[in-house]
């Protein structure tokens, strides 16, 4: 009895080898495919984690653009106001003596010359057809700046009136820039 059961002890055993290379086979067969697809997903992810970032770039680089051009819209705002003030006290100057009109017209040709740099540096992120109003806007407020003080009064509100619309028209630009779509 002993002998038999050896033998069929053995011959589980031959058999549970047999299954066993069966499914070694079968998962030797199974291995590159799977190889194959653990690539395709790795790569699909990669290529998901590629476009998230290249997206996260593009939209860091705008917000620093955007917040650049914010600062020049309210340094713009601040130079213009300024200028004002001061194209309003020298030409309530007319009267006063020569040196004093001289010294306060340089000092704003000074505020103009500011105005039209950083004019300039907001121009860079508007199209062409801005730049040209931004530089004629300059160009406007250095002839008032030179002739201010010698100005009527009612001559010096009619030329404030065109810088002031086309003031109005810059500031605009800075508003719609504020948004997030950026179109001018």
């Amino acid at each position: 009895m002993e002998a038999e059961e050896k033998r069929a002890e053995a011959n589980q055993i031959r058999r549970d080898r047999a299954d066993r290379s069966r499914w070694a086979g079968k998962l030797n067969a199974a291995l590159p495919l799977i190889s194959l697809i653990l690539a395709a997903l790795s790569l699909a992810a990669t290529i998901v984690q590629t476009y998230n970032y290249r997206r996260n770039i593009e939209s860091i680089q705008k917000n620093v653009l955007r917040a650049e051009n914010l600062r020049s819209c309210k340094e713009v705002i601040e130079v213009f106001f300024d200028f004002r003030l001061k194209a309003e006290q020298l030409n309530a100057m007319s009267a006063t003596p020569g040196s004093r009109i001289e010294a306060a017209r340089s000092e704003l040709k000074s505020v103009v010359y500011k105005f039209g740099a950083t004019g300039t540096f907001l121009a860079n992120f508007a199209p062409d057809m801005a730049r040209e109003r931004y530089a004629a806007l300059a160009w406007d407020m250095l002839d008032l700046a030179e002739k201010a003080g010698t100005l009527a009064a009612g001559q010096f509100e009619s030329r404030f009136a065109k810088i002031d619309e086309a003031f109005s028209t810059m500031n605009s630009d800075c508003v719609r820039s504020a948004s997030f779509d950026n179109s001018l």
